[in-house]
């Protein structure tokens, strides 16, 4: 807001808006009247370059001590919001979710116990807040580092063509992103970024096809061997 006043400023959008209005109408040279705005909006833009506050890149400090380490916590910003994390990160990784009483002091948030049990020690699982937003901890970190995502992955009901084990499970990465992989990882690496379909490859024989959406060619579908380099577009 400070590195643009114009922009927010009421008479400064009205009079846009009459201009907009008036190229509309054909009485305003559209090139003319953006030209006249880039003139005023360049200039704030390009001091915003160097005096806007990065509030993304900003740490604020508490008085809450790191468990980990004893270092002081910091409130971040991260994708998902404001969260506490160490800051002798990448060194030491811990983070919270917290909240605000009502002086503003900022508070470590409960955290939640799971009704599961970690798979590698048996110890209660916790809900955390990390810098992609809620997961499953063990309870007994740092001793136990095992994570879980909170959604458990989707089964696809088809077969693992790597291992020929596994079943493939539709996950989520760190950031959110959709992906296909492997049930029996880390054992077996296979992932996709493209849906698996139980369809043979009629070119090679692989049990499976991966199915994408495109602008340019609308839904296709390929087989999973970069080497076979079978693809079709499906019909809708």
């Amino acid at each position: 807001m400070d590195s643009f006043p114009d922009i927010l400023n009421v008479k400064f959008t009205a009079g846009m808006e009459d201009v907009l209005d008036k190229v509309e109408e054909g009485k305003e040279n559209w090139a003319k009247a953006m030209k006249r705005f880039y003139a005023s909006f360049s200039r704030d833009l390009k001091k915003a370059e160097t005096e806007m506050r990065d509030v993304k890149r900003e740490e604020v400090p508490t008085d809450i001590a790191c468990e980990k380490c004893g270092a002081m916590m910091v409130v971040k910003w991260g994708r998902n919001g404001e969260f506490l994390a160490c800051p002798r990160y990448p060194e030491c990784k811990n983070t919270k979710n917290f909240t605000r009483g009502a002086d503003g002091v900022v508070q470590v948030a409960a955290e939640a116990e799971i009704d599961e049990t970690c798979e590698e020690c048996g110890r209660p699982m916790l809900l955390r807040w990390g810098k992609y937003g809620r997961f499953l901890g063990c309870s007994g970190y740092p001793e136990c580092k095992n994570i879980r995502p909170l959604e458990k992955p989707v089964d696809l009901g088809i077969r693992c063509p790597q291992c020929k084990e596994g079943s493939l499970h539709e996950k989520k990465s760190r950031r959110g992103k959709l992906f296909y992989g492997c049930a029996r990882y880390p054992d077996c690496h296979f992932a996709s970024w493209d849906r698996p379909v139980a369809e043979a490859c009629p070119k090679c024989g692989e049990p499976i096809l991966l199915e994408k959406v495109t602008k340019r060619e609308g839904k296709v579908r390929r087989c999973h061997k970069k080497e076979c380099g079978y693809k079709v577009q499906v019909v809708q």
